[in-house]
């Protein structure tokens, strides 16, 4: 309990110390803060997270104009929600620095969804998907960007609005098996039961047992018919 009371001291002295940031960086302070970032790095990969974030936040303190230290910020916040609001705070901050970054607004879409905030959430991923139309939709995250905001219009009932963003993801990941698992869901709930099911038999012909499930439950009789 201790320890976690003076990491949290720690995580916002190095967090105000970030963002009031003002002084010129030195070539040393610089490579301090990619050594300490690349030290947090490799202690992440090991799943050691409660080293990775100390050292993550002052390579960010040293010098809060590294980009590469936010994009770790997401992984540290899955694997720690204690750390999530910190994250949140340094994310903000990073898209102040890096303004129009996609990557940088998935992000913060992912930890307000994972904070419960929803309708951010969705705001966030509407954000990263505007400014990856300016940056290029070929970046490997994009058709996550669609993904998960369709899955929350699903989770609202917004079923149309979320067939259009499952159909955009699948434009661009044509073998991503769980758009097609969700769009058929989306579908479904739409009346639109061939089409759903054409999506489950997409699913299952990409090795999916959940799909499978999904067919059989709704689809089979109506096929044997």
């Amino acid at each position: 309990m201790k320890l976690k009371v003076l990491l949290s001291f720690l995580l916002i002295f190095m967090y105000s110390s970030a963002i009031s940031q003002q002084k010129t960086i030195t070539g040393e302070e610089r490579n301090m803060a990619i050594d300490m970032a690349d030290s947090a790095i490799r202690n992440i990969q090991k799943q050691n997270y409660d080293a990775a974030i100390p050292l993550m936040v002052k390579a960010i303190s040293l010098d809060s104009t590294l980009r590469k230290p936010y994009l770790y910020l997401y992984t540290l916040a899955t694997e720690k929600e204690e750390f999530r609001d910190s994250a949140m705070m340094f994310l903000q901050k990073a898209k102040q620095l890096f303004q129009q970054d996609d990557e940088i607004c998935y992000y913060v879409g992912e930890v307000y969804r994972m904070q419960g905030d929803l309708n951010r959430a969705i705001m966030e991923y509407s954000r990263a998907i505007a400014y990856s139309k300016i940056n290029g939709s070929d970046f490997y995250l994009v058709p996550h960007y669609y993904f998960n905001r369709a899955t929350i219009l699903l989770k609202k009932n917004r079923f149309s609005s979320a067939v259009v963003d499952y159909s955009y993801a699948l434009q661009l990941k044509p073998e991503y098996t769980q758009a097609y698992i969700n769009r058929g869901i989306s579908l479904f709930q739409s009346g639109k039961i061939e089409d759903a099911c054409s999506d489950w038999k997409s699913a299952m012909e990409l090795g999916s047992d959940t799909a499978k499930q999904y067919w059989e439950k709704n689809c089979q009789v109506k096929e044997v018919n």
